[in-house]
């Protein structure tokens, strides 16, 4: 019998007690958020709380948190036409958007000279490594980071 190892566990991880919860629980809310009656009001509520509990858990103000239908709809939204460096290792929707012409060294890390002018993910589903982010680096992905590791203060975070 072969013994196999899984490595894309980023990908596929079953969703924690936690978040099946809380997402059971907001599907019970129905009302339109941009709505001035009950319903709506509640369902309002409920973003808002989301939005001010993400910002506490990446030390940001509340008012910068923007939700988008994921991490591919986030990344084009932080880096469609600022024509950004980034290294070859990035996700695919990264590099829809950016330069490939960041160097990656041999052990995975990347060297950015012009971090005002770059992106770079924290931590790269497939390979595991994890980035030290530049002082004032332009965009961050930290899809694969968050909830794993500590991820405060991204400039962006996609």
């Amino acid at each position: 019998m072969t013994s196999r190892t899984y490595l894309d566990y980023n990908a596929s991880a079953p969703l924690r007690a936690e978040a099946r919860g809380a997402m059971e629980r907001a599907m019970e809310i129905v009302g339109n958020p941009s709505s001035p009656h009950a319903d709506g009001r509640a369902s309002r509520a409920e973003i808002e709380d989301a939005r001010v509990r993400l910002g506490d858990a990446c030390a940001v103000d509340a008012e910068r948190i923007m939700f988008t239908s994921g991490a591919t709809e986030a990344a084009a939204t932080a880096l469609c036409g600022r024509e950004l460096n980034a290294a070859p290792i990035e996700h695919a929707c990264v590099l829809a958007w950016t330069r490939a012409n960041l160097p990656v060294e041999p052990n995975g890390t990347v060297s950015i000279t012009e971090p005002g002018n770059s992106t770079l993910q924290v931590a790269n589903g497939e390979t595991g490594i994890v980035q030290i982010l530049p002082e004032a680096v332009a965009v961050t992905d930290a899809t694969q980071a968050f909830g794993k590791i500590p991820v405060s203060n991204p400039v962006q975070c996609a």
